[in-house]
């Protein structure tokens, strides 16, 4: 009888409990309101990181927002703009590409203080070669190919030189007597500076020992405040 009784008072307890259904609903519930609470966390990060300005940072909450909390309120909140601010993201991460392609150093040369900026041809071709600019306070400027290995074939030539905005032009060149340093220089540097300031990518293309090579080079990234007159 007692133990009719336990079975009785068990059947009992349970019909009042939760039904799987209620628990589950219970659950959901859990689920959303953390879910919110997480995305509304990522949210004031969002807006702090735009507020200071970085957009990077910021694109890089808003994207986890999107993805991983895509019916929050903090989505529907910030889904109207956040295409634009996800192209600005786009936008600043490939300016930074862009300017890490060049070198900038600073060093004392020859009785007197030299900068220089550099950056490397995307031929892919052997030896590689260097696009450099080099201020100079004794010798001024200077802008010259050089090259990993003597390749030019010429002393006083022309090359050609051809940017993304569609523009040709013809620009006289010296080779250096420096067997150690076998570099072409661009007789007129301050032209080419002025290219630099506006093209995206400049290809120049010389002669070497079996015709001519085109050296691209993708300058966007140049900046010349970093190259004045030490």
């Amino acid at each position: 009888m007692k133990r009719l009784f336990s079975i009785v008072i068990v059947l009992l307890l349970a019909a009042c409990g939760p039904s799987a259904e209620q628990q589950r609903a219970a659950a959901q519930a859990a689920a959303a309101a953390k879910a919110e609470r997480e995305a509304s966390e990522q949210a004031v990060l969002y807006q702090r990181n735009l507020d200071t300005g970085d957009i990077e940072l910021a694109a890089a909450y808003g994207e986890l927002i999107m993805a991983r909390y895509p019916r929050s309120q903090a989505a529907h909140q910030i889904a109207p703009g956040f295409a634009a601010i996800r192209e600005q993201a786009q936008a600043a991460k490939e300016t930074r590409r862009l300017e890490a392609l060049w070198t900038y150093q600073t060093s004392a040369v020859g009785g007197g203080t030299q900068r220089t900026a550099t950056i490397y041809s995307e031929d892919g071709a052997s030896p590689h070669v260097q696009l450099v600019l080099r201020q100079h306070t004794k010798w001024g400027l200077s802008v010259f190919l050089l090259p990993g290995s003597d390749m030019f074939r010429c002393t006083r030539c022309t090359a050609t030189l051809t940017t993304d905005q569609g523009s040709t032009s013809r620009i006289a060149v010296t080779k250096s007597t420096s067997k150690e340093n076998p570099a072409l220089f661009i007789d007129d540097e301050k032209a080419l500076l002025r290219v630099l300031e506006s093209a995206k990518t400049v290809i120049i293309e010389v002669p070497v020992s079996d015709g001519q090579r085109s050296l691209k080079f993708s300058v966007a990234g140049y900046q010349p405040k970093r190259l004045v007159t030490p």
